[in-house]
């Protein structure tokens, strides 16, 4: 599954996706919470928590730019 930036907070959270395979909008949390369940669809990306809480969604490293999230 490879997922694209819809919406963002003003702070430039990535808050909404869309699976560019079904069209499918996929909220932050719904992503946060698949990922974290290993959810297999999910398995190329990660979640990462800052230091002031907010956690994000993110491409895993794998030195390619072409797979990351737009």
């Amino acid at each position: 599954m490879e997922l694209k930036v819809n919406k963002e907070s003003k702070t430039g959270l990535n808050t909404e996706f869309i699976n560019l395979e079904s069209g499918r909008k996929v909220s932050l949390q719904h992503a946060i919470e698949q990922i974290e369940k290993s959810n297999p669809n999910y398995k190329n990306y990660e979640t990462v928590t800052k230091a002031n809480g907010t956690t994000y969604v993110r491409s895993k490293a794998d030195g390619s730019l072409k797979n990351n999230i737009e």
